[in-house]
């Protein structure tokens, strides 16, 4: 069993990265968005950029409920919590710091307000993008295909998405 196909039950997850869909809010606009990591993404290297992902919420979940563990000491509760928020911050920056300039993403976003939808952005690529993933990965998981021919059109699709802008 390869890495790819023997990984897939653990992760529970997409192999290729994440697909993320906001609907309308009150301002009237609503997002999709396509999230490619590099292709051979280790289960591991995922693993760290779904946690730095995560980290905004689940680690003021952990500062939380580490305040509320040293309720009777607030000030040492306090401390405690930012350390562990500030830490997870600075442990998941530094181990997915080569990585993640090479994850690559596309966002779709919709302006409903001036009668008809405004669309920003390249739908056609996000939607073309997504459906080669999402049908090679189910090919992949019935065992349909080989996980080389699967990470080939993993190849194909982060290498036809926008490289990430380097900041000033």
């Amino acid at each position: 069993m390869s890495a790819i196909t023997g990984d897939r039950t653990k992760a529970g997850i997409h192999l290729w990265g994440r697909y993320s869909v906001h609907p309308v809010s009150r301002s009237m606009w609503s997002s999709r968005t396509l999230v490619v990591f590099p292709p051979g993404t280790s289960t591991r290297e995922r693993a760290l950029l779904r946690a730095w992902h995560g980290w905004t919420v689940l680690g003021a979940l952990l500062a939380v409920g580490i305040m509320a563990a040293t309720n009777p000491t607030p000030a040492v509760g306090m401390v405690a919590a930012l350390a562990t928020y500030a830490c997870g911050f600075l442990v998941l920056g530094r181990a997915t710091r080569t990585l993640r300039p090479r994850v690559r993403s596309i966002t779709v976003t919709t302006f409903y307000g001036n009668g008809r939808p405004e669309v920003h952005g390249d739908a056609r690529l996000l939607d073309g993008s997504l459906d080669a993933l999402a049908v090679l990965e189910r090919a992949l998981s019935a065992q349909q295909i080989r996980p080389v021919d699967f990470e080939m059109v993993w190849a194909d699709v982060w290498n036809t998405l926008p490289p990430r802008t380097q900041r000033p």
